[in-house]
C-alpha cells in the first residue's frame, strides 16, 4: 500500500469517529461509550506539533484539540515490539501482566515458534 492511500483512509476513519463520538461533556458525564485507540508505529510524538500548521480541521488536529495528548509518556518495559507497546497502551498494564512480551510465539504444542 501507497503512504498515500493509508493517510486517506486514516484521515477518513477520523472523520467518521469524530463525527459519530458525543461531545466532550456528554462523555466526562459518564461512562465513556467508545474507547479509540490510535497507534502510528514509528509516528514520533514531536511530528504531530512540527506539521499541526498542515494539519486540516478533522484528522489530527481534532484530535490534538479534543482528545488526550501525552506529551512526556515513556515504556516502563524494555521489548517496545509491536504487539507488545500495543498491548500495554490499550490495557495499562505491563507485559509481565497481560502477557505479550514479543511480536513472535513459541507454541509448546507443537515445538516451534508460530
Amino acid at each position: 500500500m501507497t503512504s498515500r492511500f493509508i493517510s486517506a483512509a486514516l484521515v477518513a476513519t477520523l472523520v467518521f469517529i469524530g463525527n459519530v463520538n458525543p461531545s466532550i461533556a456528554e462523555v466526562s458525564s459518564g461512562a465513556p461509550r467508545l474507547v479509540l485507540q490510535l497507534t502510528v508505529d514509528g509516528l514520533r510524538g514531536d511530528l504531530l506539533n512540527r506539521y499541526r500548521s498542515s494539519f486540516g480541521a478533522g484528522g489530527f488536529r481534532y484530535l490534538l484539540e479534543r482528545g488526550a495528548v501525552f506529551t512526556n509518556a515513556h515504556y516502563s518495559h524494555a521489548n517496545t515490539e509491536t504487539i507488545v507497546g500495543h498491548t500495554t497502551l490499550a490495557t495499562g498494564a505491563s507485559p509481565a501482566v497481560h502477557g505479550m512480551i514479543g511480536n513472535a510465539w513459541f507454541d509448546r504444542a507443537k515445538g516451534a515458534p508460530t
